[in-house]
Protein backbone atom coordinates (compact mmCIF):
# COMPACT_ATOMS: atom_id res chain seq x y z
CA UNK A 1 0.00 0.00 0.00
CA UNK A 2 2.89 2.29 0.79
CA UNK A 3 4.26 1.58 -2.44
CA UNK A 4 1.08 2.36 -4.48
CA UNK A 5 0.40 5.87 -1.89
CA UNK A 6 4.38 6.84 -3.36
CA UNK A 7 3.62 5.87 -6.82
CA UNK A 8 0.43 8.29 -6.33
CA UNK A 9 1.95 10.89 -4.81
CA UNK A 10 4.50 11.22 -7.83
CA UNK A 11 2.31 11.21 -10.79
CA UNK A 12 0.40 14.32 -9.27
CA UNK A 13 3.85 15.74 -8.35
CA UNK A 14 4.66 15.46 -12.03
CA UNK A 15 1.19 17.01 -13.19
CA UNK A 16 1.24 19.66 -10.68
CA UNK A 17 4.56 20.36 -12.09
CA UNK A 18 3.91 20.58 -15.28
CA UNK A 19 1.00 22.95 -14.71
CA UNK A 20 2.84 25.42 -12.02
CA UNK A 21 6.44 25.55 -14.40
CA UNK A 22 4.61 24.79 -17.74
CA UNK A 23 2.37 26.68 -17.94
CA UNK A 24 1.66 29.63 -15.41
CA UNK A 25 4.68 30.41 -14.28
CA UNK A 26 6.43 30.15 -17.64
CA UNK A 27 3.65 32.26 -19.06
CA UNK A 28 3.49 34.97 -16.11
CA UNK A 29 7.28 35.37 -16.87
CA UNK A 30 7.71 35.96 -20.43
CA UNK A 31 4.08 38.35 -20.88
CA UNK A 32 5.46 40.39 -18.16
CA UNK A 33 9.22 41.04 -18.49
CA UNK A 34 10.11 38.27 -22.00
CA UNK A 35 12.14 36.21 -19.67
CA UNK A 36 12.11 32.18 -20.75
CA UNK A 37 11.49 30.18 -18.28
CA UNK A 38 13.35 26.82 -19.91
CA UNK A 39 16.17 29.00 -22.14
CA UNK A 40 19.82 28.88 -20.98
CA UNK A 41 19.55 32.43 -22.85
CA UNK A 42 17.60 34.10 -20.42
CA UNK A 43 18.88 32.50 -17.24
CA UNK A 44 22.41 33.86 -18.77
CA UNK A 45 21.78 37.56 -18.83
CA UNK A 46 20.16 37.43 -15.57
CA UNK A 47 23.31 36.00 -13.87
CA UNK A 48 25.46 38.52 -15.90
CA UNK A 49 23.45 41.25 -14.95
CA UNK A 50 24.00 40.35 -11.11
CA UNK A 51 27.49 39.79 -11.89
CA UNK A 52 27.99 43.45 -13.19
CA UNK A 53 26.09 44.74 -9.67
CA UNK A 54 22.35 45.06 -11.03
CA UNK A 55 20.51 47.75 -8.75
CA UNK A 56 17.30 46.33 -7.94
CA UNK A 57 15.28 50.04 -8.31
CA UNK A 58 12.00 49.62 -9.79
CA UNK A 59 8.80 47.39 -8.70
CA UNK A 60 8.85 45.03 -11.07
CA UNK A 61 12.60 44.50 -10.58
CA UNK A 62 11.41 43.18 -6.89
CA UNK A 63 8.50 41.54 -8.51
CA UNK A 64 10.61 39.35 -10.67
CA UNK A 65 13.02 38.65 -7.89
CA UNK A 66 10.76 37.06 -5.62
CA UNK A 67 8.32 35.52 -8.09
CA UNK A 68 11.89 33.32 -8.77
CA UNK A 69 12.93 32.81 -5.06
CA UNK A 70 9.33 31.60 -4.04
CA UNK A 71 8.60 29.69 -6.97
CA UNK A 72 10.07 26.53 -5.74
CA UNK A 73 7.85 26.40 -2.39
CA UNK A 74 5.04 27.76 -3.82
CA UNK A 75 5.29 24.71 -5.92
CA UNK A 76 6.17 22.14 -3.10
CA UNK A 77 2.94 23.59 -1.35
CA UNK A 78 0.45 23.30 -3.91
CA UNK A 79 1.98 19.61 -3.98
CA UNK A 80 1.61 19.16 -0.55
CA UNK A 81 -2.58 20.18 -0.93
CA UNK A 82 -3.05 18.11 -4.26
CA UNK A 83 -1.96 15.32 -2.57
CA UNK A 84 -4.65 15.37 0.50
CA UNK A 85 -7.22 15.39 -2.50
CA UNK A 86 -9.06 12.19 -3.10
CA UNK A 87 -8.91 13.00 -6.65
CA UNK A 88 -10.64 9.46 -7.78
CA UNK A 89 -13.53 10.03 -6.10
CA UNK A 90 -13.59 13.85 -6.85
CA UNK A 91 -14.19 12.27 -10.60
CA UNK A 92 -16.57 9.88 -9.86
CA UNK A 93 -18.84 12.38 -7.93
CA UNK A 94 -18.21 15.40 -10.94
CA UNK A 95 -19.21 12.70 -13.35
CA UNK A 96 -22.33 11.45 -11.58
CA UNK A 97 -23.48 15.15 -11.29
CA UNK A 98 -22.79 15.57 -15.16
CA UNK A 99 -24.55 12.68 -15.49
CA UNK A 100 -27.38 13.39 -13.08
CA UNK A 101 -27.54 16.90 -14.38
CA UNK A 102 -27.99 15.60 -18.37
CA UNK A 103 -30.51 12.93 -17.45
CA UNK A 104 -32.73 15.84 -15.66
CA UNK A 105 -32.58 17.99 -18.53
CA UNK A 106 -33.49 15.32 -20.97
CA UNK A 107 -36.33 14.54 -18.76
CA UNK A 108 -37.41 18.15 -18.43
CA UNK A 109 -37.43 18.32 -22.06
CA UNK A 110 -39.29 15.11 -22.17
CA UNK A 111 -42.01 16.07 -20.11
CA UNK A 112 -42.63 19.44 -21.60
CA UNK A 113 -42.83 17.29 -25.13
CA UNK A 114 -45.54 15.35 -23.47
CA UNK A 115 -47.34 17.55 -21.61
CA UNK A 116 -48.13 19.86 -24.75
CA UNK A 117 -48.98 16.80 -26.85
CA UNK A 118 -51.26 16.08 -24.28
CA UNK A 119 -52.76 19.65 -24.12
CA UNK A 120 -53.15 19.57 -28.08
CA UNK A 121 -54.89 16.44 -27.75
CA UNK A 122 -57.42 17.39 -24.95
CA UNK A 123 -57.98 20.87 -27.07
CA UNK A 124 -58.73 19.33 -30.28
CA UNK A 125 -62.78 19.52 -30.82
CA UNK A 126 -64.80 16.27 -31.65
CA UNK A 127 -65.83 15.55 -35.33
CA UNK A 128 -68.90 17.27 -36.24
CA UNK A 129 -72.11 15.08 -36.78
CA UNK A 130 -72.88 14.12 -40.45
CA UNK A 131 -76.03 15.91 -42.01
CA UNK A 132 -78.42 14.06 -43.18
CA UNK A 133 -80.12 15.34 -46.44
CA UNK A 134 -82.93 17.12 -46.18
CA UNK A 135 -85.80 15.46 -48.65
CA UNK A 136 -88.78 17.54 -50.03
CA UNK A 137 -92.40 17.13 -48.55
CA UNK A 138 -93.58 15.83 -51.79
CA UNK A 139 -91.20 13.40 -51.94
CA UNK A 140 -91.06 12.24 -48.25
CA UNK A 141 -92.66 8.49 -47.80
CA UNK A 142 -94.82 8.53 -44.98
CA UNK A 143 -93.36 6.37 -41.74
CA UNK A 144 -95.47 3.45 -41.35
CA UNK A 145 -96.90 2.88 -38.19
CA UNK A 146 -96.80 -0.36 -36.63
CA UNK A 147 -98.97 -3.45 -37.60
CA UNK A 148 -101.06 -3.68 -34.25
CA UNK A 149 -100.91 0.01 -34.12
CA UNK A 150 -102.85 0.36 -37.78
CA UNK A 151 -105.07 -2.54 -37.10
CA UNK A 152 -106.34 -1.10 -33.40
CA UNK A 153 -106.98 2.14 -35.27
CA UNK A 154 -108.72 1.20 -38.20
CA UNK A 155 -112.12 3.16 -38.48
CA UNK A 156 -115.30 1.31 -37.82
CA UNK A 157 -117.27 2.71 -40.84
CA UNK A 158 -116.85 1.38 -44.28
CA UNK A 159 -115.46 3.79 -46.73
CA UNK A 160 -116.75 3.89 -50.13
CA UNK A 161 -114.77 4.11 -53.46
CA UNK A 162 -112.62 7.03 -53.60
CA UNK A 163 -113.07 8.45 -49.83
CA UNK A 164 -109.82 8.22 -48.06
CA UNK A 165 -109.82 6.56 -44.43
CA UNK A 166 -109.89 8.72 -41.56
CA UNK A 167 -107.12 8.01 -38.70
CA UNK A 168 -107.59 8.56 -34.98
CA UNK A 169 -105.27 10.82 -33.31
CA UNK A 170 -103.87 7.66 -31.42
CA UNK A 171 -102.89 6.37 -34.41
CA UNK A 172 -100.74 9.43 -35.16
CA UNK A 173 -99.50 10.22 -32.30
CA UNK A 174 -97.44 6.79 -32.80
CA UNK A 175 -95.70 8.19 -35.50
CA UNK A 176 -92.88 9.99 -33.31
CA UNK A 177 -89.60 11.35 -35.31
CA UNK A 178 -86.68 10.07 -34.93
CA UNK A 179 -84.04 10.92 -32.18
CA UNK A 180 -81.52 13.66 -33.36
CA UNK A 181 -77.98 12.12 -34.94
CA UNK A 182 -75.21 12.26 -32.05
CA UNK A 183 -71.52 10.68 -32.55
CA UNK A 184 -70.32 8.33 -30.13
CA UNK A 185 -67.57 9.97 -27.87
CA UNK A 186 -63.93 9.19 -29.16
CA UNK A 187 -62.11 6.42 -27.36
CA UNK A 188 -59.29 8.54 -26.46
CA UNK A 189 -61.77 10.76 -24.83
CA UNK A 190 -62.39 7.86 -22.56
CA UNK A 191 -62.21 8.14 -18.97
CA UNK A 192 -59.69 4.79 -18.90
CA UNK A 193 -57.52 7.04 -20.86
CA UNK A 194 -57.62 10.43 -18.82
CA UNK A 195 -55.45 9.29 -16.43
CA UNK A 196 -51.78 10.39 -16.91
CA UNK A 197 -48.85 8.87 -14.98
CA UNK A 198 -47.30 11.94 -14.19
CA UNK A 199 -50.54 12.98 -11.93
CA UNK A 200 -49.88 9.70 -9.86
CA UNK A 201 -48.95 10.54 -6.21
CA UNK A 202 -44.93 9.88 -5.49
CA UNK A 203 -45.61 7.25 -2.81
CA UNK A 204 -47.79 5.28 -4.77
CA UNK A 205 -44.75 4.60 -7.49
CA UNK A 206 -43.63 1.62 -6.95
CA UNK A 207 -39.90 0.93 -8.07
CA UNK A 208 -39.81 -3.07 -9.12
CA UNK A 209 -37.60 -4.98 -6.12
CA UNK A 210 -34.92 -7.22 -6.17
CA UNK A 211 -36.00 -11.07 -6.10
CA UNK A 212 -34.35 -12.45 -3.18
CA UNK A 213 -32.16 -15.10 -3.64
CA UNK A 214 -32.55 -18.30 -1.14
CA UNK A 215 -29.70 -19.67 -0.27
CA UNK A 216 -28.41 -21.63 2.98
CA UNK A 217 -24.98 -20.02 3.60
CA UNK A 218 -23.59 -22.47 6.20
CA UNK A 219 -25.14 -25.46 4.07
CA UNK A 220 -23.49 -24.38 0.76
CA UNK A 221 -20.22 -24.51 2.05
CA UNK A 222 -20.58 -28.07 4.04
CA UNK A 223 -21.99 -29.58 0.83
CA UNK A 224 -19.01 -28.38 -1.01
CA UNK A 225 -16.31 -30.07 1.21
CA UNK A 226 -16.00 -27.60 4.31
CA UNK A 227 -15.97 -27.92 7.84
CA UNK A 228 -16.78 -24.54 9.87
CA UNK A 229 -15.70 -22.95 12.27
CA UNK A 230 -18.03 -20.12 14.18
CA UNK A 231 -17.79 -16.77 15.48
CA UNK A 232 -14.49 -16.36 15.10
CA UNK A 233 -12.99 -13.38 16.40
CA UNK A 234 -10.56 -10.69 15.76
CA UNK A 235 -9.46 -7.69 16.79
CA UNK A 236 -11.41 -5.86 14.45
CA UNK A 237 -14.53 -7.84 14.01
CA UNK A 238 -16.36 -10.62 14.39
CA UNK A 239 -16.34 -13.62 11.92
CA UNK A 240 -19.54 -15.48 10.56
CA UNK A 241 -17.19 -18.55 10.67
CA UNK A 242 -13.98 -20.20 9.29
CA UNK A 243 -14.64 -22.63 6.36
CA UNK A 244 -11.88 -25.23 6.48
CA UNK A 245 -10.92 -27.51 3.91
CA UNK A 246 -7.69 -30.06 3.11
CA UNK A 247 -6.19 -27.29 0.65
CA UNK A 248 -7.39 -23.79 2.33
CA UNK A 249 -9.55 -22.18 4.93
CA UNK A 250 -12.10 -19.34 3.96
CA UNK A 251 -12.72 -16.65 6.42
CA UNK A 252 -16.13 -15.82 5.59
CA UNK A 253 -17.93 -12.17 6.44
CA UNK A 254 -21.71 -11.63 5.55
CA UNK A 255 -22.08 -8.01 5.20
CA UNK A 256 -25.51 -7.15 6.61
CA UNK A 257 -25.73 -3.58 6.06
CA UNK A 258 -28.17 -2.25 3.95
CA UNK A 259 -28.38 0.81 1.63
CA UNK A 260 -26.33 1.59 -1.44
CA UNK A 261 -22.94 1.87 -0.78
CA UNK A 262 -19.66 3.05 -3.20
CA UNK A 263 -17.35 1.30 -2.34
CA UNK A 264 -13.25 1.99 -2.26
CA UNK A 265 -10.22 0.25 -1.43
CA UNK A 266 -7.34 2.56 -1.67
CA UNK A 267 -6.35 3.79 1.60
CA UNK A 268 -5.71 7.63 1.85
CA UNK A 269 -2.66 8.96 4.07
CA UNK A 270 -2.40 5.47 5.88
CA UNK A 271 -6.28 6.03 6.76
CA UNK A 272 -8.27 2.84 6.13
CA UNK A 273 -10.42 3.40 3.31
CA UNK A 274 -14.34 4.39 3.64
CA UNK A 275 -17.49 2.69 1.68
CA UNK A 276 -20.13 5.86 0.90
CA UNK A 277 -23.91 6.13 0.69
CA UNK A 278 -26.15 8.67 0.29
CA UNK A 279 -26.64 9.46 4.37
CA UNK A 280 -23.73 7.20 5.91
CA UNK A 281 -19.78 6.05 5.41
CA UNK A 282 -18.34 3.30 7.10
CA UNK A 283 -14.56 1.21 6.92
CA UNK A 284 -14.25 -0.73 4.24
CA UNK A 285 -15.77 -4.53 5.57
CA UNK A 286 -13.12 -5.89 2.79
CA UNK A 287 -10.34 -3.88 4.49
CA UNK A 288 -11.44 -4.77 7.84
CA UNK A 289 -11.80 -8.46 6.69
CA UNK A 290 -8.19 -8.61 4.97
CA UNK A 291 -6.67 -7.22 8.23
CA UNK A 292 -8.51 -10.12 10.01
CA UNK A 293 -6.93 -12.60 7.49
CA UNK A 294 -3.57 -11.48 7.90
CA UNK A 295 -4.26 -11.80 12.31
CA UNK A 296 -5.31 -15.39 11.73
CA UNK A 297 -3.07 -16.47 9.20
CA UNK A 298 -0.23 -15.42 12.07
CA UNK A 299 -1.62 -17.56 14.41
CA UNK A 300 -1.75 -20.73 12.20
CA UNK A 301 1.02 -20.77 10.39
CA UNK A 302 3.65 -21.96 12.79
CA UNK A 303 1.63 -25.28 13.27
CA UNK A 304 -0.02 -25.42 9.48
CA UNK A 305 2.00 -23.79 7.21
CA UNK A 306 0.59 -25.51 4.00
CA UNK A 307 -2.94 -23.70 4.77
CA UNK A 308 -3.47 -20.36 3.54
CA UNK A 309 -6.52 -18.62 4.78
CA UNK A 310 -8.69 -16.60 2.13
CA UNK A 311 -10.94 -13.31 1.89
CA UNK A 312 -14.76 -14.31 1.21
CA UNK A 313 -17.28 -11.52 1.80
CA UNK A 314 -21.00 -12.45 1.24
CA UNK A 315 -23.10 -8.94 0.12
CA UNK A 316 -26.88 -10.05 1.89
CA UNK A 317 -28.55 -7.07 2.37
CA UNK A 318 -26.66 -3.88 0.64
CA UNK A 319 -26.33 -2.62 -2.77
CA UNK A 320 -23.10 -2.29 -4.25
CA UNK A 321 -23.51 0.28 -6.84
CA UNK A 322 -19.65 -0.12 -8.18
CA UNK A 323 -19.47 -3.77 -7.74
CA UNK A 324 -18.61 -4.35 -11.66
CA UNK A 325 -15.69 -1.94 -11.87
CA UNK A 326 -14.56 -2.88 -8.42
CA UNK A 327 -14.38 -6.59 -8.80
CA UNK A 328 -10.83 -6.46 -10.86
CA UNK A 329 -9.69 -4.42 -7.63
CA UNK A 330 -11.08 -7.47 -4.92
CA UNK A 331 -9.13 -10.07 -7.40
CA UNK A 332 -5.70 -8.36 -7.17
CA UNK A 333 -6.51 -7.90 -3.02
CA UNK A 334 -7.34 -11.86 -2.78
CA UNK A 335 -10.74 -11.38 -1.96
CA UNK A 336 -13.96 -13.00 -3.07
CA UNK A 337 -17.27 -10.94 -3.40
CA UNK A 338 -20.83 -12.46 -3.73
CA UNK A 339 -24.24 -11.77 -3.03
CA UNK A 340 -26.84 -13.64 -1.44
CA UNK A 341 -30.67 -12.27 -0.50
CA UNK A 342 -31.37 -9.06 -1.80
CA UNK A 343 -27.30 -8.13 -2.02
CA UNK A 344 -26.27 -6.99 -5.21
CA UNK A 345 -25.85 -6.11 -7.84
CA UNK A 346 -26.05 -8.80 -10.78
CA UNK A 347 -22.36 -7.97 -11.48
CA UNK A 348 -21.29 -10.28 -8.06
CA UNK A 349 -22.08 -14.24 -8.12
CA UNK A 350 -23.84 -15.98 -6.16
CA UNK A 351 -22.66 -17.84 -3.29
CA UNK A 352 -23.69 -20.91 -4.87
CA UNK A 353 -21.57 -20.11 -7.96
CA UNK A 354 -18.75 -18.75 -6.23
CA UNK A 355 -17.76 -21.72 -3.80
CA UNK A 356 -15.56 -23.97 -5.19
CA UNK A 357 -15.83 -28.20 -4.26
CA UNK A 358 -12.87 -29.54 -2.03
CA UNK A 359 -12.00 -32.04 -0.15
CA UNK A 360 -12.56 -31.90 3.70
CA UNK A 361 -9.76 -31.38 6.21
CA UNK A 362 -9.21 -33.95 8.96
CA UNK A 363 -10.40 -33.90 12.66
CA UNK A 364 -7.02 -33.35 13.83
CA UNK A 365 -6.30 -30.08 11.81
CA UNK A 366 -10.11 -28.79 12.38
CA UNK A 367 -9.07 -29.39 16.24
CA UNK A 368 -5.98 -27.64 16.26
CA UNK A 369 -6.79 -24.28 13.83
CA UNK A 370 -9.79 -24.28 16.45
CA UNK A 371 -7.63 -23.84 18.93
CA UNK A 372 -5.35 -21.15 17.41
CA UNK A 373 -7.93 -19.46 16.33
CA UNK A 374 -10.29 -19.30 19.76
CA UNK A 375 -7.16 -18.89 21.81
CA UNK A 376 -8.58 -22.58 23.59
CA UNK A 377 -5.72 -24.39 25.29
Amino acid sequence: MQKKEWQRNVVIGIVVAAIFFGWWLRGFLYSNWRFQLFSRRSWAYVANEFESGWMLNAKSDWIFLITLLLAIPLFLYIWYLCTKIRWRKLIKKTWKWIVALVAALFAGKAIAYHTNKKKKKTTLAPPPPAILPKSSSSSARPRPMGLSSAILNMPTQETTYGTAPTFSGTAASTMQTPPPYSTPEPAWQTDSFKDDVSNIPLEDIQLPQREPVVEDIPQLFTGAGYQLIENVKTSLQTLDFLAVASDRVYAVLIDKEAGDWLAEEEPFNGEAPLWFSEVDHRVSPIYELRQSVTELQTKITPDFPDKTIHAFMIEQKGNIINAEEMLRTWKELDVIVSRTDIGGTEDLPITALAIESTNPASPAEIEGITKLVKGED
